[in-house]
């Protein structure tokens, strides 16, 4: 077995400005307000939980949903790595929230969900990811209805304030892929993480090789 050793992350010596990668977008949609309305236990979420794997179109209004219970930014606070530390309903190294969460489905456009207002913005041009990822999709498990959520991996981010931190990348990819699941149960969506990454088509979005898929998961109503 090969065991690739990451290392212990710390954090820097000196905090290293850091400016985020700017995405080319097109369309605006505001989504529209969650709807959460469930009375069960989390006893009850948590021994029904288990990947589903067959899927229903995903409403906007579901879709809002499970973003606004997972990914929203609840509030910001100034840091000294030139971007704001957040707090969101899930967990993260730092608070820095690393992770890009991307919307497709086969013949669509793509989207990123903005954490900041709760809308999706549409991905023009050279930001939208490769049609063979969808064929990567379709051989782990093929999609029919699901909508295809994409993590997006902004690396640096996270080394302006830590270094070896590739283990905290990796880790906040799997506690939002755990997140989501959870919720998703709670909402009775069907969800599947898959096993690919996402690679190498996410690392092609951004000249500046800065941006690198670490997840992929299937969503679509029950």
């Amino acid at each position: 077995m090969l065991w690739i050793d990451l290392k212990n992350p710390c954090l820097n010596g000196e905090p290293k400005q850091y400016e985020p990668v700017i995405w080319e977008l097109s369309n605006i949609e505001v989504l529209p307000p969650p709807v959460v309305s469930t009375e069960q236990s989390i006893e009850s979420i948590i021994n029904s939980r288990r990947s589903r794997r067959d899927f229903g179109l995903l409403t906007r209004e579901q879709l809002s949903t499970i973003l606004w219970l997972s990914c929203r930014t609840i509030e910001k606070k100034i840091s000294d790595i030139g971007i704001p530390i957040e707090r969101r309903p899930v967990a993260s190294s730092g608070a820095i929230h690393p992770i890009h969460v991307l919307i497709g489905k086969a013949d669509s456009p793509w989207f990123r969900y903005n954490t900041d207002n709760h809308t999706i913005e549409e991905l023009c041009g050279s930001m939208v990811p490769s049609t063979n990822l969808f064929t990567e999709v379709t051989q782990v498990l093929p999609p029919g209805d699901a909508s295809i959520l994409l993590f997006v991996a902004e690396p640096e981010k996270v080394f302006a304030k830590y270094d070896n931190a590739n283990s905290l990348i990796w880790r906040d990819a799997g506690v939002l892929l755990g997140h989501l699941a959870i919720v998703a149960e709670s909402l009775k969506l069907n969800f599947c993480p898959l096993g690919i990454t996402g690679e190498p088509w996410v690392s092609n979005l951004d000249k500046q090789n800065r941006l690198f898929g670490v997840g992929v998961a299937l969503i679509g109503a029950r």
